[in-house]
């Protein structure tokens, strides 16, 4: 008996979706411990979007190796290429890191609405027009603004943290002084 093979069109790909916007929020961590992000957030926006565009592209395999990279190896990775580089060429590629994962995670949401379009076994006319949707679609992935929306985000989860840790941390204290006159006695 033959094993019926799993259409691929009713594979979506949201769990990369999910961690392409964990890793900028990750991204967005070791940007916010490693510079000044006022003096980066004015740096960046101080060029035009065309300027900004030119600095992705002409560095586009080094956002591309940046963002393979797990969190442990991008700060050397970072001080290796960006050796000749300024303090603030660097971080903006960490800022160029970032928009290309939020890009990502748009780009899977529209691969999934778009999935039967882009995949063989439609008709030729519905295929087309489908195509031609996700194409007038795809052009508003390119924005280059400042992720405004990955940083709060960011400063979100941080306050749900600081939060939880201040309903543990009396509990922590207690025990912590418990062990220490434990071991005080022992």
């Amino acid at each position: 008996m033959k094993r019926q093979k799993k259409d691929l069109r009713e594979a979506d790909m949201s769990t990369y979706g999910q961690f392409a916007w964990q890793d900028a929020l990750s991204l967005a961590k070791l940007l916010k411990r490693s510079f000044d992000l006022e003096a980066l957030r004015e740096n960046y926006e101080s060029f035009s979007v065309e300027d900004n565009h030119e600095f992705e592209k002409n560095n586009a395999e080094i956002i591309q190796e940046l963002i393979s990279k797990t969190e442990g190896q991008r700060p050397a990775y970072l001080r290796r290429v960006c050796k000749n580089a300024s303090n603030l060429s660097q971080g903006v590629l960490i800022v160029l890191a970032i928009i290309a994962q939020v890009r990502v995670t748009q780009v899977i949401e529209l691969r999934d609405r778009f999935r039967y379009s882009l995949y063989p076994g439609g008709g030729n006319r519905n295929t087309c027009a489908g195509i031609y949707a996700f194409n007038n679609a795809m052009m508003d992935v390119s924005f280059m603004a400042w992720p405004t929306a990955v940083f709060e985000a960011l400063s979100a989860r941080e306050s749900e943290r600081e939060a939880e840790w201040a309903l543990i941390k009396p509990y922590v204290d207690e025990w912590a002084k418990a062990y220490d006159s434990y071991k005080d006695d022992a």
